[in-house]
């Protein structure tokens, strides 16, 4: 009798669900409302980053006319984007105070995150996986098992999406087997949407490009870039086979180029022909220097050519990127050498990666 009346008493915890085994648990304790308050925790970058971020800091999402309007259509999960059948249920239009804190924490992050070198293949690139975003957010939590989870800066990515802010790649993540953003791109509604002018944007691409140069950086920040694209090809999220974004990337390249510059290149060229249309009808002695310039021209192609080719550089460059050493170790190694020989990079590019090696202890 007494058995039967516990058995009604307490609920059989076999056959009860997750959050009903849950609420059994938490019985007489409070309810976690949310774990993180989403806030900006990382450092930013002083330049271009910086400016973008206190510009995105100020920024009202009650006054957001895309927010309002996806609002009055009402988001769309991403789990049933593919569904033809979901039909979006409109919202109220002003968003809860956790949902702006977590559109304003996400949009710092990735401008603080985001690749700002116009001369990379395609503009505004986020160079930092989501799980350090959601990190730089504060959102990123650890359970005891070691699984992480940060469903709020998710929940936020794709109202950007669906706001057309970002750009998302997703794939399947090898360590958790689960679809995740991989790579991420800002779009240009993303600056002008918080008030960033063509103009602003450009003059500070502009002035980006004057301090790389100016500080002898182009150089490292072009290897940067492209070991950051021999990593994503070796995980296998490169681009080669997505054409539509692609194009959508190159258009926003486009965007990001001033118009005067592209004018000023076309007029150069112009100058150029026609002084080559003038060439032609010269003395034929001035076929000579024609000449020299197009040898001088094979012979830089040929010594790129060599270069790519060059199997210890080709070795150098596996060994920098497979993460088993740190970027600023591959820089001290490489002012190590070149500043014990100057020019051996130019004479035997050979010799040089094949001493880098050595020194790193490959060969």
């Amino acid at each position: 009798m007494v058995d039967t009346i516990l058995s009604q008493v307490q609920p059989d915890i076999s056959v009860i669900s997750r959050r009903g085994l849950s609420n059994t648990l938490r019985k007489g304790k409070s309810k976690i409302h949310r774990r993180y308050q989403p806030t900006l925790s990382c450092a930013v970058p002083r330049g271009m980053a910086a400016k973008v971020v206190a510009r995105l800091s100020s920024h009202d999402w009650h006054r957001n006319p895309d927010l309002i309007a996806l609002r009055q259509q009402g988001y769309v999960p991403y789990t049933r984007r593919n569904d033809p059948h979901f039909l979006p249920k409109p919202m109220r239009l002003s968003a809860r105070s956790e949902s702006r804190e977590a559109l304003n924490a996400l949009s710092m992050a990735l401008a603080a995150n985001c690749d700002y070198n116009p001369d990379s293949d395609y503009a505004f690139e986020v160079m930092v996986p989501f799980e350090q975003i959601a990190a730089a957010m504060g959102c990123l939590h650890v359970y005891g098992n070691g699984r992480k989870a940060y469903d709020s800066p998710l929940h936020a990515l794709s109202v950007q999406e669906q706001l057309g802010y970002v750009i998302a790649l997703r794939g399947q993540d090898t360590d958790s087997g689960q679809n995740k953003p991989l790579r991420l791109w800002l779009t240009e509604k993303f600056f002008t949407s918080r008030g960033i002018a063509v103009e602003e944007i450009r003059h500070w691409l502009g002035q980006f490009r004057q301090w790389a140069i100016r500080n002898g950086l182009t150089e490292s920040l072009r290897k940067k870039y492209e070991r950051h694209l021999l990593r994503v090809e070796r995980i296998g999220i490169d681009l080669k086979d997505r054409h539509s974004l692609r194009n959508r990337l190159k258009q926003i390249k486009r965007w990001v180029v001033s118009p005067d510059l592209a004018r000023d290149k076309q007029a150069k060229v112009r100058e150029l022909q026609q002084g080559l249309d003038g060439l032609e009808n010269r003395e034929a002695e001035r076929l000579d220097l024609i000449l020299d310039g197009l040898q001088a021209n094979v012979s830089e192609l040929g010594k790129a050519k060599r270069k790519r080719q060059n199997p210890l550089y080709q070795a150098f460059v596996a060994w920098s990127t497979s993460g088993k050493v740190m970027t600023h170790q591959v820089n001290a190694l490489e002012m190590e050498v070149s500043r014990e020989h100057p020019a051996l990079l130019n004479t035997d590019p050979e010799a040089y990666y094949k001493l880098l090696l050595e020194r790193a202890g490959i060969l």
